[in-house]
């Protein structure tokens, strides 16, 4: 079935003007009625015209809804500064994350599977003051934004959904880089890495510095990890492996090794995710003094 998007304009109060060709964040779903018990998808989509690399979002899961499950599968954010995360207290889920080397179109930032436990309608929308879009540019510029709720009605049940897809594929293939710079841990030997999943998504990392190679990793000692990592070791090691776990439980795992020369593509590579890297923590930095002159 062709997804919909039940949508709402809602910027701040509800009242302010739309801005034209800005950034649209939104929800979509396969159908506005969703049955008590049974699990449905929502995807969160982000359409632009103008090239950005950064985004951030955050929305609350309100009261009678159940958090099952989130996936980044098929997400155009490829290097995640925060992992989709679930605050029970609030009841809010917020992420943000890079778009090396820039994005313009419509795609998909996160898979979110919610479960309604009672009837009636329902409402998700985004948090205004928690949600921005990053432009590709290098003056730290925040792309207007428009944001699209979504409305929905918990029914009594309805049949069961189709079984999803079994996902056996690992993660893509990626290369880890090992780097320093002085806007980074205080110039620390860092370990950058990023790939993506395109059944179940990316669930977590694992980092492991050894002296000598390995031909099965599952010896090796193994510490979860996110991209920058600082490396334990700042005399680096000469082999270091990073593997990549999605939602199934699949595996890539990848080898950084000294005797791989540095080639100028890994220094692009490098240069872009550590330039979006910078440029994202800059605008964490002015976000708060933008939206305090709204």
């Amino acid at each position: 079935m062709k997804r919909l998007i039940f949508s709402i304009v809602v910027l701040g109060a509800l009242s302010a003007p739309a801005f034209a060709g800005a950034a649209t964040l939104s929800f979509a779903t396969d159908n506005a009625s969703v049955g008590i018990g049974n699990p449905f998808e929502i995807a969160i989509l982000l359409d632009t015209e103008n090239d950005v690399n950064a985004v951030e979002a955050a929305f609350v899961i309100p009261s009678g809804l159940e958090l099952v499950k989130t996936s980044n599968g098929n997400a155009i954010v490829s290097f995640w500064i925060e992992q989709p995360n679930y605050d029970t207290a609030t009841r809010m889920l917020s992420f943000s994350g890079i778009i090396p080397g820039g994005y313009s179109g419509t795609g998909q930032l996160l898979k979110v599977t919610l479960k309604a436990n009672v009837a009636g309608p329902i409402t998700l929308s985004f948090d205004r003051a928690r949600t921005a879009v990053y432009q590709n540019s290098p003056d730290g510029t925040l792309e207007p934004i428009n944001v699209l709720s979504l409305a929905l009605r918990a029914v009594p049940a309805l049949a069961s959904a189709k079984a999803p897809i079994a996902d056996t594929a690992p993660p893509e293939a990626f290369t880890p880089l090992v780097a320093r710079d002085s806007q980074l841990y205080d110039g620390a030997w860092t370990l950058v890495f990023a790939t993506q999943d395109k059944g179940s998504g990316i669930a977590y990392y694992e980092v492991s510095e050894s002296s000598a190679r390995t031909i099965n990793p599952n010896t090796l000692a193994w510490t979860k990890a996110e991209s920058p990592y600082r490396l334990d070791n700042q005399t680096p090691a000469r082999y270091i492996y990073v593997r990549a776990f999605d939602e199934q439980g699949n595996i890539r795992t990848e080898l950084y090794t000294q005797e791989r020369p540095f080639s100028w593509l890994d220094g692009l590579v490098l240069g872009i995710l550590i330039g979006a890297l910078i440029l994202f923590i800059f605008w964490k930095r002015t976000k708060k003094r933008f939206y305090a002159s709204l």
